[in-house]
Formats: C-alpha cells, sequence, structure tokens
C-alpha cells in the first residue's frame, strides 16, 4: 500500500513539475512574441521617419521664376507663360489666378478647371501635374515653387 501511495506521490509531482515547465516555456514564448511584436513597431516607426525625411520638400523664400503650361488636347489648347512669385508652393500661386477653378479639401486644393477648360469626371477628363516633365506624387498644395521649373498641367481622359 505504501508502494502504491509513494507512486501515485511521485506521479503527481511529475504532474505539476511538467505542468509549472510548461508554463515557464509558454512564459518565455510570450515574452518573444513581444519582443519581436516591439521590434516590428520599432522598425516600421523608423520606417515612416525616414519615408518622411526622403520625402519632405524644401520650400526657398524669396522671387521664383518658373514657367506654368496648360495643355488640353480635348480642347486643341496649349499654353506656356512664365510666371514670378513669391509664394512657396504651387497650391499657394494657384489660388492667386483668376483662370483657374479650383475646390478647397482636406488634401488641399482640387483643381477642377484652367481657363475655361473644365475637367468631366462622367467621359473621365481631369488635370494632371507634371512637375519637370513627371507626373507629381502629391498636390500642388504640396509641390514647392523652385526657380526654373516647369509645371505642366495636362487635360488627361480614362482612369
Amino acid at each position: 500500500m505504501q508502494k502504491k501511495e509513494t507512486f501515485r506521490k511521485f506521479i503527481w509531482n511529475r504532474c505539476i513539475f511538467k505542468e509549472r515547465r510548461l508554463k515557464k516555456e509558454e512564459t518565455k514564448k510570450n515574452k518573444k512574441v513581444w519582443i519581436a511584436a516591439v521590434i516590428f513597431v520599432f522598425i516600421l516607426v523608423l520606417a515612416g521617419i525616414a519615408a518622411f525625411l526622403l520625402n519632405r520638400r524644401e520650400t526657398a523664400a524669396g522671387e521664383k521664376n518658373f514657367t506654368l503650361k496648360i495643355i488640353s488636347q480635348r480642347d486643341f489648347y496649349k499654353e506656356a507663360t512664365e510666371y514670378t512669385s513669391n509664394e512657396e508652393t504651387l497650391g499657394e500661386f494657384l489660388r492667386t489666378l483668376d483662370f483657374v477653378e479650383y475646390e478647397e479639401s482636406s488634401y488641399g486644393i482640387y483643381v477642377k478647371g484652367l481657363r475655361d477648360m473644365n475637367e468631366d469626371i462622367d467621359n473621365q477628363y481631369w488635370w494632371c501635374l507634371l512637375v519637370d516633365g513627371e507626373s507629381s506624387t502629391s498636390g500642388a498644395d504640396e509641390v514647392p515653387l523652385t526657380d526654373g521649373a516647369v509645371y505642366t498641367f495636362t487635360l488627361e481622359q480614362g482612369w
């Protein structure tokens, strides 16, 4: 009888020991998961800061000379005009022109028309902004005016 009781205690103690060992291993796994998650978030934050710094556009104070082109194949229209401005961004400059139709939005200025040539959403006509011949990756409010630059608005069709 005593052997059975000793054997039961042995088995019971072994089960408890195993359970404690499993809890310790689980705790270690949880710690590793948390550490990995913190490292991942830290890397994301660093990537965001790097992207911000790399994409930040400096604006220059003072007078800038630049060209504004307006092209509409639909309307058979092409114009290139030299301008001088003290404004810092293209959006600020466009607001000063009488021939620009625009809407203010939470994203900044949205150009709807230039020289009485308006977008036509139903037929998929929209104004595309090029900066020095390359498609702009941001809106006019974030495009800095720079001396000697060429800003082109083309009326495009199709999405």
